[in-house]
């Protein structure tokens, strides 16, 4: 629904704990359609960001790929993960950049992983 989003200044960061270890092969984002949003609003969409796997918080993480959200595209896109890791990630972060022109916040709505979750491992 428009608003219910993740609201933040500009560019932000965010880390993601997943349900186990993911072999990440590709992320998912979401903006609401422009045909829900008032004139204008279609600019608060991500614009350019990264993906990044951790294994634990004070990881600094292995670089996935750089990729562009296109507001004259699909609401949903799919960004495949260009070259995956060897090793599986327990934490994903998003580093948005920048928006499509929204001054005061850019809006995401949803981020989805991609990938296969490895068994857990045996005590």
């Amino acid at each position: 629904m428009p608003g219910e989003c993740w609201a933040f200044d500009g560019s932000g960061a965010v880390v993601i704990q997943l349900i186990g270890k993911v072999n990440v092969k590709a992320v998912s984002v979401e903006h609401t359609s422009r045909s829900q949003l008032l004139p204008g609003l279609i600019k608060s969409a991500p614009k350019d960001f990264s993906v990044w796997g951790l294994n634990s918080l004070d990881d600094e993480g292995q670089y996935l790929g750089s990729f562009s959200y296109d507001i004259d595209s699909s609401p949903l896109q799919h960004f495949t993960i260009p070259e995956p890791a060897a090793i599986p990630f327990r934490f994903i972060e998003l580093k948005i950049y920048n928006n499509h022109g929204k001054e005061s916040y850019t809006c995401l709505y949803r981020f989805r992983v991609h990938g296969t979750l490895e068994p857990p491992e045996q005590a």
